[in-house]
Order: structure tokens, then C-alpha cells, then sequence
């Protein structure tokens, strides 16, 4: 006797363990609709809370491994993050906190892919974010001597 679970107010008929074969299309219809509810919680290109230690003075464009976005896939992302940093004889570290909002269009000329808007909304860690036209976000940091500083990042995309 099969049980009734319901997904986004869509009852699906799902077979329990000794229920006759075939079931295959309910159990179908049930995956299907449970994968698409979680991706609108969490899309597969999105980035769980990530961390990562920047480097000090540095001024060329620097990779953040991790918060790169497929440009096949990815139209926008929304990135939100905290850098803190610390030096030694400091009395209380440097923090900042953001939102970046990165806007892909393909048709766009070479560099300037990606369309940015945000950045902090506190703070000045001395440290700027970029992204390349191939969706990688890149860094440079101003030289506060003897420091270090770790950002925290997670990423909310839509689709192309």
C-alpha cells in the first residue's frame, strides 16, 4: 500500500517496501519533483560557505580558489562575504563585509563580460574583488606589513 507524499502541494502515490512492481513512473514523478524543489533551495552552481586565506600586498589579479562561476550555466550570482584581517602591534583587527552581484552577458565585448555592482557594505579591508570574463573572482590586496586575512564567501546563483 503505497504512501502519499506530498511535494509544492503535488501528491505523489510513493510504493513502500513490498508493493508490486510497477511503481517505477510514481517514484519518477516524486524524484523529479523533490530535485526541482531543492534546486530552487539550493542550485547546483550555488557556493556553500567557503574560506580562504588571502596574501598580503598583492597587485596583480590573484585567483579565490572556489568562487569561480560557469559561464555556460550561470547568468548572476550573488556573492556575499567578510574579510578580516590582522597585523601584529594592531590593536583590534580590520574587518569588512559585502555583497558583489556579477551579471554575465555572453554578447558582450571581450572583458567586460561580467557587469559588478556591490562591494562593501562596512568596512575597508584594504582588499579588492574583481572576475575575469571567464567567471573566475580574483583579488588584490593593499600591503599592511606582517598581515593576514581569511575570507569567508557563499554564492546564490540564477541560470542562464
Amino acid at each position: 500500500m503505497p504512501i502519499t507524499l506530498i511535494v509544492s502541494n503535488i501528491p505523489y502515490d510513493y510504493p513502500v517496501a513490498g508493493d508490486s512492481p510497477g511503481w517505477g513512473a510514481q517514484a519518477t514523478g516524486w524524484a523529479t519533483a523533490v530535485t526541482n524543489a531543492l534546486n530552487n533551495i539550493q542550485n547546483p552552481t550555488d557556493i556553500p560557505q567557503t574560506t580562504y586565506n588571502l596574501s598580503n600586498n598583492i597587485s596583480t589579479p590573484t585567483n579565490i580558489p572556489g568562487l569561480a562561476f560557469n559561464t555556460g550555466l550561470v547568468r548572476a550570482a550573488f556573492v556575499d562575504y567578510s574579510i578580516y584581517r590582522t597585523a601584529p602591534g594592531q590593536l583590534s583587527g580590520i574587518s569588512e563585509a559585502g555583497q558583489m552581484i556579477f551579471l554575465y552577458d555572453n554578447l558582450a565585448s571581450s572583458g567586460s563580460l561580467w557587469q559588478v555592482t556591490g562591494g562593501p557594505i562596512d568596512g575597508n579591508s584594504g582588499v579588492t574583488l574583481t572576475i575575469t570574463d571567464q567567471g573566475q573572482v580574483q583579488y588584490t590586496s593593499t600591503n599592511i606589513p606582517s598581515s593576514t586575512m581569511v575570507i569567508h564567501f557563499s554564492a546564490k546563483t540564477l541560470n542562464q
